[in-house]
């Protein structure tokens, strides 16, 4: 069983090793004109190998994108099973995106360039499910802060995109290297505007369907 295991995580790492190297191809030399012989030498594996763990480039580039946004929603599902109070919660979501988007630049411009690509045809239900899941723990924590009184109904909809939205616009000009503000302050601002929208104590609207309900 031990080498079952060793051999299967070596394996992920191989693979893991693979799709770096091809972010890292797509990126600098462009996805038209990255070959397969280009990912082989930037990830040093053979070529059987690639083609193995991946039957051709645009399943590779497929593969690239799906572990971005695995890796990137990874990360707020962690801040969703954090035992912390609201407003607090709502700045880790903040920071945790930033800053995620800082230190992944080119998986950040990967997944806003790409995601209606040609090749992302058959990983619809695939990322379906993914957001599926990441809604199921947004949707837990927002109903248990809104029982508690600490952050007011909305329509279920609006939740992360009152949390996250702003931090996609900045997150856009930040990519495009239009910001001045540092990532730091921007969390400050933006965490403080996303609990302001949602406090209990903000103007109410009348509510459609929330997640409290």
């Amino acid at each position: 069983m031990k080498r079952r295991k060793g051999r299967h995580a070596k394996t992920e790492s191989r693979k893991r090793d693979i799709v770096q190297a091809a972010l890292r191809c797509f990126s600098e030399i462009g996805f038209s004109e990255t070959s397969m012989e280009d990912i082989r030498r930037q990830s040093g594996a053979s070529t059987g190998s690639i083609y193995h763990h991946f039957n051709g480039k645009e399943r590779l580039a497929a593969a690239v994108y799906l572990e971005g946004i695995h890796d990137y929603q990874a990360g707020l599902i962690e801040v969703f099973q954090e035992d912390q109070d609201a407003r607090e919660g709502l700045r880790s979501l903040v920071e945790r995106h930033l800053r995620w988007v800082e230190e992944n630049v080119q998986w950040s411009r990967y997944l806003f360039q790409k995601r209606h690509s040609g090749f992302m045809a058959e990983t619809e239900e695939l990322i379906a499910a993914m957001n599926r899941d990441l809604m199921e723990h947004a949707s837990r924590w927002f109903s248990r802060h809104i029982k508690e009184g600490k952050i007011r109904r909305v329509q279920g909809d609006l939740y992360m995109s009152l949390t996250l939205g702003p931090c996609m616009e900045f997150t856009r000009q930040f990519l495009l290297g239009q910001t001045v503000t540092g990532v730091g302050k921007a969390i400050d601002v933006l965490a403080d505007a996303a609990w302001m929208s949602l406090a209990a104590g903000a103007r109410r609207e009348k509510p459609g369907r929330t997640f409290g309900r």
